[in-house]
């Protein structure tokens, strides 16, 4: 008989590999459903141009977080279709209540600026508009304040898990920061490239469509993440214009992760807390993480000749097909070897 621990243990998977001698654990998959690689996108501001966006993306299975203004004079009019994004697989995220934008962003400024309303109060309006369960990023307006520890530490204590700079705009410093895996500062965290036309105080845009996608090949050969940003009031649309383009280029590949930037952060801490104790044919795994935050699920590598089973019920095979969700539990099988996709709670055997 399998015997669950108590909470105080955190959440446990036990996993056997029973009556099957040639079952053997390999170890964690680097990203969920052992894709390749990884895309995500974040867009900027509220404005009557981010369903546009969100079309595009919806249109060729990027996944996406939305960073908004909760104050805004438009927000009512976006909460509807931003509740049906949420539902989609798309993440809100905040980017204040009232967008406070100064240069240059001194330390008098940004110790003025970064309330509790706006941090925590734009936090609470999404909870409160969303069945979002949490909001995992924040979007510093105007990439200010992205620099001050001080700030940083605000940020982290109101619940959110990294921080998505903009830096020096006015010098084209934006654009490109090249940066294809976690940041090693998550509450300063950089991006792969910008996808927009010239906008805001920047000097140019960076939207040629062979760059763009070059940038894309470019990390996608190393099995990294792409992460691009975009405002969408400084977007061309339709199928030919440079945005969507893009997204067709990067977009539907069965071989890449898409989800938004706030799970991608979380899935990291959750993989990595997840402790694996062999116990005979079992695997014990424990995770003392709140589910509300991380609330994904992990991939595990097997080989086996068997089917994996959760709690006793069939996990469904999935063929090769874009993976766009953060969550769920599934497996698919080269041969022998197998990547089981599941929360980190229940328990998984091999018939």
């Amino acid at each position: 008989m399998l015997r669950i621990l108590p909470q105080s243990f955190g959440l446990i998977l036990l996993l056997a590999a029973a009556a099957l001698p040639q079952t053997r654990y390999i170890g964690k998959a680097r990203w969920l459903g052992n894709a390749k690689a990884v895309v995500t996108h974040t867009i900027d501001d509220t404005t009557k141009f981010v369903p546009d966006a969100v079309d595009a993306m919806d249109r060729h299975g990027i996944k996406a977080t939305i960073y908004l203004n909760t104050a805004s004079k438009t927000i009512a009019e976006l909460w509807p279709r931003m509740r049906a994004a949420v539902a989609n697989g798309h993440e809100i995220g905040s980017h204040s209540r009232t967008h406070p934008c100064k240069w240059p962003d001194t330390e008098e400024f940004c110790a003025a600026a970064y309330t509790d309303a706006e941090i925590s109060g734009s936090r609470d309006d999404i909870l409160q508009n969303t069945p979002q369960p949490h909001v995992w990023s924040w979007c510093y307006p105007c990439g200010n304040c992205a620099r001050y520890p001080f700030i940083q530490k605000r940020i982290e204590a109101a619940g959110y898990l990294l921080a998505r700079n903009y830096r020096d705009e006015a010098n084209n410093g934006h654009l490109v920061p090249d940066l294809n895996t976690f940041a090693p500062n998550p509450f300063d965290a950089a991006y792969t490239q910008v996808v927009q036309k010239k906008g805001g105080i920047a000097p140019t845009g960076n939207d040629q469509l062979p760059q763009l996608n070059a940038k894309f090949d470019q990390v996608y050969a190393v099995g990294g993440i792409y992460n691009f940003m975009s405002h969408p009031q400084w977007l061309d649309y339709g199928p030919e214009a440079f945005y969507e383009a893009h997204l067709r280029h990067i977009g539907n590949r069965i071989d890449i992760w898409y989800v938004p930037l706030g799970p991608l952060y979380a899935y990291r801490t959750l993989r990595d807390s997840l402790e694996v104790k062999p116990q005979g044919k079992r695997f014990q795994l424990r995770t003392a993480l709140n589910r509300k935050i991380y609330n994904g699920s992990v991939t595990l590598e097997f080989i086996s000749t068997g089917k994996p089973h959760l709690d006793g019920a069939p996990l469904p095979e999935r063929p090769l097909s874009a993976l766009r969700q953060w969550n769920g539990a599934f497996y698919t099988r080269a041969a022998n070897r197998l990547w089981v996709t599941v929360p980190p709670a229940g328990t998984l055997e091999f018939r």
